[in-house]
C-alpha cells in the first residue's frame, strides 16, 4: 500500500513538474510552429530549384537568402520592442503567421529570381512580425529554472513539423512529377507552384489556433516602454551579442548545405540555358536532396529537448560553445565531403548542432534582462543573428561559385570558432541563476 501511494506521489510530481516547465501557451505555441513548419518545410527545400529554373545561380541564392532573413531580423527589433511597449504580444504573434501564410501561394506568380527575392521577403517580414513577441510569451510563462527545456521544447515541435513537410513534400512533388510527366503538358516548374498551393493550408490552420488557444495576461510588456539600451540588459548579455554577430557572419543560410550536398550527389542546381530545356524532356527527381533535410529535420527534433535539458544542468554558456564548436567542425568537413554517406553523416551532426543552441540561446537572453524589456531584447538578439545573414549568405555564394567549397566552408567554420573562443572567454560566468 505504501509503495503505490509513493509511486502515486511520485506520478503527481512528475507531471506537475511537466506542467510547470511546458504550460499552455508553451504547448499551444509548439502546435502553432509544429503547423507553421510543416507549411514552410514543403517550400524551402525547392527554392534552390526554383530559382535555377527561373535562371539563377548559387549566387542568387545567397542574395535571396540573405536578404529575406536581413529584413526578419530588422522587423524582429522593431516589433519585440512595439509589443513591450503596448503591453501586448498575441495580436503581433497573429498578424505575424497571417502574413507568412499570405505569401506561400503568391509565390506561384514569381517569374524571375527577383521575383522570389521579392515574395520570399515578404514571408519573413511574417517572421520578424511574430518571432520576438512569440518568444516573449514563451519566457513568460515559465520559471527561470525551466526555460532551457520550455525554449527547446518549442523548436522540437518546430523541427517535427518539418518533418512532417518535408515528407509530404518529397512524396507530392515525386508524384506530380510522374503525373505532370506523363500529361506531356506541364513543365518542372509547374510542380514545385501547385506545391505551393498545398503548403498554404497548415500555415493557415496555424494562424487560426493562435487567435483561438493563445491567451495573454494583460500588461505582460510594460506599457511606455522606451528602446532605452542601457536599462535593464545586463553587461553580459551585449558580450553574448557580440559573439553571436561573429558566429552568425559564418552562419550562412542552409540552402548552401542543400547545394553542397547536391554537389555531393551529382545533382547540379546552378543551370544553363541549355539544362533548363532540357529537364523538360528528362524530368529526374532529386529524390535524396530532401530525404537529407528529413534527416536533418529528425536529428533537430530528437536533439532539441536532450540540449535544453542538458544546458539547464550543466550551464547554458557552456552548451551554447559546444554546439558552435560542433558547426565549426560541420561546416570544414563539409567542405571536403565527397561521399554520399559523409553527407547523411554530416546532416545529422548539423542537428545535434541544433539541438545544443536554437533553444539555449533564447534562454541565455532571458537570463540576462528584466521581463519588462524581454520583447525588445529578443528583437536584439534576432537583430544581431539576422542581420549578418546577408553578408554571410553573399560572401559564401561567391566563394562557392568562384573558389570552390572547401573556401566556402572553411571560412564559416573559422568564423564560428572565433565566435565559440569569444563566448568562453568572455561569456563564461553565465550560467543558470537562481533567483
Amino acid at each position: 500500500m505504501a509503495d503505490s501511494e509513493t509511486a502515486a506521489g511520485t506520478d503527481t510530481g512528475f507531471w506537475r513538474q511537466m506542467k510547470a516547465s511546458l504550460p499552455r501557451n508553451v504547448l499551444v505555441l509548439g502546435i502553432v510552429s509544429f503547423l507553421t513548419d510543416a507549411s514552410s518545410e514543403m517550400v524551402m527545400w525547392t527554392v534552390p530549384f526554383y530559382i535555377a529554373l527561373l535562371g539563377g545561380g548559387a549566387v542568387w541564392v545567397g542574395i535571396v537568402e540573405g536578404l529575406r532573413e536581413s529584413l526578419s531580423s530588422l522587423l524582429k527589433l522593431a516589433s519585440g520592442w512595439f509589443s513591450d511597449r503596448v503591453g501586448r504580444r498575441k495580436v503581433l504573434v497573429a498578424v505575424g503567421y497571417g502574413i507568412s501564410t499570405v505569401a506561400k501561394p503568391i509565390l506561384t506568380l514569381a517569374a524571375a529570381p527577383w521575383h522570389v527575392l521579392g515574395i520570399l521577403g515578404i514571408e519573413r517580414v511574417g517572421k520578424g512580425v511574430r518571432t520576438a513577441p512569440r518568444d516573449a510569451l514563451i519566457a513568460g510563462a515559465v520559471s527561470e529554472e525551466n526555460r532551457g527545456k520550455a525554449f527547446s521544447f518549442h523548436r522540437m515541435m518546430d523541427h517535427g513539423g518539418a518533418v512532417l513537410g518535408l515528407l509530404v513534400g518529397t512524396v507530392l512533388v515525386a508524384y506530380l512529377f510522374e503525373r505532370f510527366q506523363a500529361a506531356g503538358d506541364r513543365q518542372p516548374i509547374d510542380v514545385f507552384r501547385f506545391m505551393y498551393l498545398v503548403a498554404a493550408i497548415p500555415a493557415a490552420l496555424a494562424v487560426v489556433v493562435v487567435v483561438a488557444s493563445v491567451r495573454e495576461r494583460a500588461g505582460e510588456g510594460k506599457k511606455g516602454v522606451a528602446l532605452d539600451l542601457k536599462a535593464g540588459y545586463d553587461r553580459r548579455f551585449w558580450v553574448f551579442l557580440a559573439a553571436l554577430l561573429v558566429f552568425a557572419l559564418g552562419n550562412s543560410s542552409d540552402m548552401f548545405l542543400l547545394v553542397r550536398a547536391a554537389d555531393i550527389l551529382g545533382y547540379n542546381v546552378v543551370l544553363s540555358e541549355a539544362e533548363r530545356a532540357g529537364m523538360a524532356a528528362d524530368w529526374s527527381f532529386p529524390w535524396q536532396l530532401p530525404l537529407m533535410f528529413l534527416v536533418l529535420s529528425l536529428a533537430k527534433m530528437i536533439f532539441s529537448l536532450p540540449g535544453g535539458v542538458v544546458a539547464d544542468r550543466i550551464g547554458r554558456a557552456k552548451t551554447l560553445a559546444i554546439g558552435w564548436a560542433i558547426y565549426a567542425a560541420v561546416y570544414v568537413l563539409f567542405g571536403f565531403a565527397t561521399d554520399a554517406w559523409q553527407a547523411w553523416t554530416l546532416f545529422v551532426a548539423y542537428g545535434l548542432f541544433y539541438g545544443f543552441t536554437e533553444g539555449v540561446e533564447k534562454a541565455v537572453v532571458a537570463d540576462l534582462v528584466r521581463p519588462e524589456v524581454r520583447g525588445a531584447a529578443y528583437g536584439l538578439y534576432a537583430f544581431a543573428d539576422g542581420i549578418a545573414k546577408l553578408p554571410a549568405s553573399l560572401l559564401l555564394g561567391l566563394l562557392y561559385q568562384y573558389f570552390g567549397p572547401a573556401v566556402a566552408f572553411g571560412v564559416g567554420g573559422a568564423c564560428a570558432g572565433l565566435a565559440c573562443l569569444m563566448l568562453v572567454v568572455l561569456l563564461g560566468g553565465v550560467r543558470k541563476r537562481a533567483r
